[in-house]
């Protein structure tokens, strides 16, 4: 009997040992973050905290080979209520690179710390986090306009199902690609580009059952040119506009498009 108890106490200390990391990494002083979001850009002890938070949210995430970049890595901080709870919960993002972020949700654990609960990844850099009714709505913005010549801002709205954020919408705000024709076509001639402009309005209709209306127009553009042209050289030669609205499916958990229709300029 005394060698059972011996063993299990035993098993239970290495347990510990090796969950007391974990229960650490997914810890924040609210302190921390007070003194950091209250701190200005050129005090030296803001990059200080800020460096101690990003560390503690790329260990919590599992993203602990980013922690090398942290000179580079942007923070926001948001404080919404985005979890199925009665706390308090506060969203990190960072900005890891050119084309790619993630979002970690920690909710207040009532004793001075905020605790890690779960994360958004997969992103590209966020712009801004703002809430419509229980949704998340993740402004981003991808920028390949070296080398791939486009540049997207979109929205995506996330739902709390499930314990994890699912990805329940998604649309381009602002759209600009420059591309020639005989990427498209080796018979084309060699000097036609064509450029093409997404503009979208997007109201979030705080209904019974939610809706989201779109309103997006579509400006097409050529120019002639050996060389990338300048922005003045394309000559507008299409504008067409149409209306979306997505409503809500409560099943599927997602928004679903319900209607669409063109508007006469």
């Amino acid at each position: 009997m005394r060698k059972l108890v011996f063993i299990l106490s035993i098993l239970i200390a290495i347990n510990c040992f090796i969950l007391f990391p974990k229960c650490y990494n997914s810890l924040i002083d609210k302190n921390v973050v007070d003194n950091y979001l209250s701190s200005s850009e050129d005090d030296p002890k803001n990059e200080v905290l800020r460096k101690q938070i990003i560390k503690n949210v790329l260990n919590a995430t599992g993203y602990n080979n980013w922690n090398e970049y942290i000179d580079y890595i942007d923070l926001k901080i948001y404080k919404l209520d985005v979890l199925p709870n009665d706390k308090q919960d506060i969203l990190f993002s960072l900005n890891l690179s050119k084309d790619n972020a993630l979002i970690a949700i920690y909710e207040d654990s009532m004793n001075d710390k905020y605790f890690y609960k779960t994360k958004i990844t997969n992103l590209s850099p966020v712009k801004n986090i703002s809430l419509f009714k229980n949704f998340l709505v993740v402004e981003q913005l991808l920028d390949e306009r070296l080398g791939a010549f486009f540049i997207d801002n979109f929205v995506e709205v996330f739902y709390f199902d499930n314990n994890s954020f699912k990805n329940t919408f998604k649309k381009s705000i602002y759209y600009d690609e420059i591309y020639k024709d005989i990427w498209l076509d080796k018979n084309a001639p060699n000097d036609i580009w064509n450029k093409n402009i997404q503009k979208t309005s997007i109201d979030y209709l705080d209904e019974d059952i939610p809706k989201i209306l779109a309103i997006t127009t579509n400006i097409q553009s050529k120019a002639k040119s050996v060389s990338t042209p300048k922005k003045e050289d394309f000559k507008e030669i299409s504008k067409t506009s149409q209306q979306e609205l997505y409503t809500w499916d409560e099943n599927e958990k997602i928004f679903k498009l319900t209607e669409k229709k063109q508007l006469n300029e």
